[in-house]
């Protein structure tokens, strides 16, 4: 466990002194919300908890928690997925 938190820290750091995205170097989530009716995760590590006014999943180091109404887990494959539904907050854990 610490030599992949250092790993992915070492990867992090090279990433920015390089100038380039963090999330396609070292695997960190990338999220794109677009409006409050669709949020896409990519890098994600898998569902914790699903319900249509709360959804978390892990990201890794973090866990993304999507507060809202109507929620649905409308794509999901081995890196990405897709929520659907009424988005009214997105927290990082």
């Amino acid at each position: 466990m610490e030599r992949n938190r250092r790993r992915e820290s070492l990867l992090e750091r090279t990433a920015q002194m390089l100038d380039l995205p963090a999330d396609v170097v070292a695997g960190v989530p990338r999220l794109e919300l677009t409006g409050d009716s669709e949020l896409r995760m990519e890098n994600h590590r898998g569902i914790l908890a699903y319900g249509t006014e709360e959804i978390r999943v892990s990201g890794g180091r973090m866990i993304v928690r999507v507060l809202g109404e109507g929620l649905c887990l409308k794509a999901m494959n081995g890196s990405e997925l897709l929520i659907t539904g009424h988005v009214r907050a997105v927290e990082l854990e």
